[in-house]
């Protein structure tokens, strides 16, 4: 009786153990993208929710994005934790030789087809351990990756409202009827646009900081209101940075090789190219190299030569060739320069992710977080291990390291 006394008071401990274990990982977590939200946007204007977040949690100095500094490949990275060698996403638009087909960010077919998507991304690492996901919206999650896709997604909508996005997220994390999910997504475009049309130094941007800004206020009151406020880890992340453009800062690209005579899969600021010429591959080559040297404005790897720590080139999918522009400069031909000079972007990305201005922006604030800490830049592609974590999951096969977001939690 002593003995089956003594396991009584075992199972009794060990339950409440596990219990406490259960509550311990009952945190929600809520990944946020506001895109192209450059590191150093909070010393613009005044940021008060931001600053709410910064005061109560985790800011980096930057956040380092993937080469090329281009959305969907970072999205991407940071979902999975892989680069893009890895996750087959090598840029916004790619073309894969086994399919003879380009994979483009506006067509649909393309971005729902599980076929161009590696790795496994943070909802369906989440779903196959048993817990519920809702993507609104993130790369990737379109289409199924591997036959599996989140319990909640929709199709990109551009036009829908961004409160309306902040308010079916806090639906999905309170539902009763149906299964409420453990981890979400929101994605907000808007400083992004402004930064292409206007240049990153210019009040639009300014005035679409303050409304992304108010819509991180607006998301914390409907948190309170929903009684999470102390129940969801939040992370906010950008994918990348913004740089300055100008019309004076043009490469002719057709004026140093004949285009006609390659594939130009991708055109700026990081030109892609694939030499399925024989006849004129070394002459296209050595022309190129040659000009870079003379004018000192961009780069030009073959595909064996590309740097491995862009992690880019071990892919079928990365080109033959691929030339890389210096901040601000922008590839074209002589087609197409009066319609770029005609519609001039101010601002770009996609240029080496070593540059400052390429660096996005990294919070992290919750129950489960540190408060008041700053840490240095690091790469994004080590946020999965850490979304894994404060979800109390498994990760997948993965390339970031786990110990250098250990520290920021609690």
């Amino acid at each position: 009786m002593r003995v089956t006394g003594f396991i009584a008071v075992l199972l009794v401990l060990s339950m409440a153990c596990q219990g406490q274990k259960e509550e311990a990982k009952a945190s929600k977590l809520l990944l946020i993208s506001f895109d192209g939200f450059r590191h150093d946007y909070f010393e613009k204007v005044p940021t008060p929710h931001f600053d709410k977040i910064i005061a109560g949690g985790v800011k980096a100095e930057g956040l380092i994005p993937v080469f090329p500094t281009k959305t969907f490949p970072n999205h991407y990275s940071i979902a999975t934790g892989l680069y893009p060698e890895n996750t087959g996403l090598i840029s916004n638009t790619m073309y894969d030789r086994e399919r003879d087909a380009f994979y483009r960010i506006g067509s649909r077919e393309a971005v729902e087809d599980g076929y161009w998507y590696a790795g496994d991304p943070i909802w369906n690492t989440a779903e196959a351990q048993g817990l519920v996901a809702g993507t609104l919206f993130w790369v990737g999650s379109e289409a199924p990756v591997n036959g599996r896709q989140a319990s909640y997604w929709k199709v990109y909508d551009d036009d829908l409202p961004y409160r309306a996005r902040v308010d079916t997220v806090i639906t999905w994390f309170t539902q009763t009827d149906r299964p409420a999910v453990d981890f979400a997504t929101l994605y907000f475009s808007e400083v992004d646009s402004k930064g292409h049309a206007f240049g990153p130094e210019h009040e639009e941007v300014y005035e679409a900081i303050k409304r992304a800004d108010e819509l991180l206020g607006y998301l914390m009151e409907q948190l309170a209101a929903a009684g999470l406020a102390d129940q969801v880890n939040i992370l906010i992340v950008s994918d990348h940075g913004m740089a300055e453009l100008s019309e004076d800062r043009v490469i002719l690209i057709d004026q140093i090789i004949d285009v006609t005579r390659v594939q130009m899969v991708d055109w700026t600021p990081v030109s892609m190219i694939n030499l399925n010429d024989p006849e004129y591959a070394e002459e296209a080559v050595a022309k190129l190299k040659a000009a870079a040297e003379e004018r000192g404005t961009f780069r030009v790897y073959t595909k064996d030569e590309i740097p491995e720590h862009w992690r880019l080139k071990n892919h079928p999918r990365t080109t033959d060739v691929i030339v890389v522009s210096d901040n601000g400069y922008t590839i074209t031909s002589r087609n197409r320069l009066n319609f770029f000079i005609q519609g001039l972007p101010s601002g770009t990305h996609g240029y080496d992710n070593a540059a400052k201005d390429m660096e996005g922006i990294f919070l992290a604030y919750g129950p489960d977080l540190k408060k008041g800490l700053e840490i240095p830049s690091f790469e994004n592609v080590h946020i999965y291990a850490l979304m894994c974590k404060l979800l109390g999951i498994t990760p997948s096969a993965h390339d970031g390291n786990p110990e250098v977001l250990q520290g920021i939690l609690k």
